[in-house]
């Protein structure tokens, strides 16, 4: 019997966590009376969740350890305004809901991912039920997913995802057969920090004489060809060693896991619903405009001194690169104390009528609940009612007060952060990549790091063997 099997059949013998988690219709009472004893449902109530109690119950969140900043548990207030609303979203969940927080952490990221996946799995295969709520890189909590350690977010009693502050895009693009395993939102300052856009140097916009990129944001016509044409004869071999290098001047310079946002901003999927409803890989990997996008590219990256691929962490602080993909999260630390105006743009598009589309990095948080978890009502009511207060009170702290005032320099960039809000892309191939041999980000990335000239051919040979990773991972879930 293999792992995935085991925990289903542990749980199966259990029944009841199960029974939980099909529950929507008829939500557990914390009272102890059941939903028909409830003189008020919590369909006629303003809100569901004001008239829980559940009587001091300790909420376990088995939490990432690997973001660099703290997003969970933050003990007490201390004049940092994320800081400060992270304390105050936690008192006012654990007060309303009468639940105490506490935050088991775990080595998450790309390097721990299996290790933090494993944890839970055998926790759950135990039976344990140590764990109510799980909240970790987008990579673990899919693999997670496809495991079969978490419960159906949509059965469950208390998550409303037609609230303002769960994700529409991962709710539509990351459902399986009307499933949804794991969300996020306003409940995640990380989903934010690692939103893909747009930096640039204002000073040697103004140097060059170019164009205002507010008003070609504005005006639908800032693209790929439209930087492109800002950023030639922009570079110079400031060291006069005679190579192209992170000390020269650049007009775009970005990491190679950057270039993964141009294929979501040409508006090409990996994956997309088919005439019977199914989950496929998208016509968009074999189309001739993925095949345009990566010779373009390659073009700009390869051709020209213009275009550059770097590592190097600090390169757009130094102040001789005209334009620079990041994620948001670059404005602070960063570029606090940057010794030049930069402001910030949407990634570009692929053509004019296309929209502005933004991609997260992987470094996401994803929340999901483990199949047994003690309460899976009252794991639900306790993420509805910390994305709820999330969007209340820390996204305006982090978005309104850090990044848009102290860390940006302009109310145009203002702007901007909600033009890179309004469309994220959650696509289903790239959530699930790890479950798909890392080709559904791989291969576009990889053709434009080697400067392939045989786009067609790789994916045409490609393109039959995803289709059947995906055709497998679907099976899990059923």
């Amino acid at each position: 019997m293999n792992k995935r099997n085991s925990i289903l059949a542990l749980l199966l013998v259990g029944a009841s966590a199960l029974t939980a988690c099909s529950s929507k219709g008829v939500p557990s009472s914390p009272s102890g009376t059941t939903a028909s004893e409830d003189t008020t449902t919590a369909a006629e109530e303003i809100s569901p969740l004001d008239s829980l109690n559940y009587g001091g119950q300790t909420i376990t969140l088995y939490v990432r350890d690997d973001l660099g900043f703290e997003e969970f548990n933050v003990e007490e207030e201390a004049g940092d305004v994320v800081n400060d609303a992270l304390v105050k979203r936690n008192r006012k969940v654990s007060e309303r809901l009468n639940v105490k927080l506490e935050f088991f952490k775990q080595a998450d990221g790309f390097a721990n991912r299996q290790t933090f996946s494993s944890v839970l799995s055998q926790s759950i295969m135990a039976g344990d039920s140590a764990y109510d709520i799980v909240a970790g890189y987008s990579m673990s909590v899919a693999y997670m997913a496809a495991d079969g350690m978490l419960c159906d977010l949509t059965s469950t009693a208390y998550m409303d995802f037609s609230k303002p502050w769960w994700s529409d895009s991962l709710l539509s693009e990351s459902a399986i057969n009307g499933k949804l395993y794991f969300a996020s939102g306003d409940i995640s300052i990380a989903m934010l920090n690692y939103l893909n856009c747009t930096f640039f140097n204002k000073e040697m916009i103004a140097d060059f004489n170019l164009e205002n990129p507010y008003e070609l944001v504005d005006n639908g016509t800032w693209t790929l060809d439209k930087m492109a044409e800002m950023c030639t004869g922009i570079y110079s071999d400031l060291n006069g060693n005679n190579e192209k290098d992170a000390a020269d001047r650049f007009g775009f310079v970005t990491k190679a896991k950057y270039l993964d946002a141009f294929w979501f901003s040409a508006g090409l999927t990996y994956t997309e619903t088919d005439e019977a409803g199914q989950l496929v890989i998208s016509d968009d990997l074999v189309g001739e405009k993925a095949a345009e996008l990566v010779e373009k590219l390659c073009g700009l990256l390869h051709d020209t001194n213009d275009f550059m691929i770097s590592e190097e962490g600090k390169i757009f602080k130094e102040g001789n690169v005209l334009f620079h993909s990041n994620d948001l999260k670059l404005a602070s630390p960063t570029l606090r104390d940057a010794t030049f105006e930069y402001g910030l743009l949407p990634v570009p598009k692929y053509d004019e009528s296309d929209n502005y589309v933004t991609t997260p990095s992987f470094g996401v948080t994803l929340y999901g609940i483990p199949l047994d978890a003690k309460d899976i009502d009252m794991s639900s009511a306790v993420l509805e009612a910390l994305a709820e207060e999330g969007y209340n009170t820390v996204s305006p702290a982090l978005f309104e007060v850090a990044m848009k005032v102290k860390y940006s320099s302009d109310d145009d960039s203002s702007r901007m952060y909600d033009i890179i809000r309004e469309n994220i892309s959650f696509d289903f191939g790239r959530i699930f990549n790890d479950n798909l041999n890392g080709k559904t980000y791989g291969i576009f990335r990889d053709a434009l790091v080697t400067n392939t000239s045989t786009w067609s051919s790789t994916v045409a040979s490609e393109a039959e063997a995803v289709q059947t990773m995906l055709t497998s991972l679907l099976e899990n879930f059923e």
